[in-house]
């Protein structure tokens, strides 16, 4: 997990050099909007997945390796 300050650059959208100058203007607007559960109701999903994971190339060999 990462600092509060490291957490709050990141939520910003800001590179470390003008994370440490507070005042520098941001010349594009950030691409992301903050969630809300009553405007993106569509994305809230109550149930879980009924699909299952098929196993991968690798995960195949090992189960084929045991007796």
């Amino acid at each position: 997990m990462f600092p509060y300050a490291e957490q709050l650059r990141w939520r910003a959208q800001r590179c470390p050099q003008h994370a440490a100058a507070p005042t520098a203007a941001d010349v594009a607007v950030a691409d992301w909007e903050p969630f809300d559960p009553l405007r993106h109701h569509e994305h809230i999903h109550t149930r879980l997945p009924t699909t299952t994971r098929r196993p991968r190339p690798a995960d195949r060999a090992r189960q084929a390796a045991r007796p």
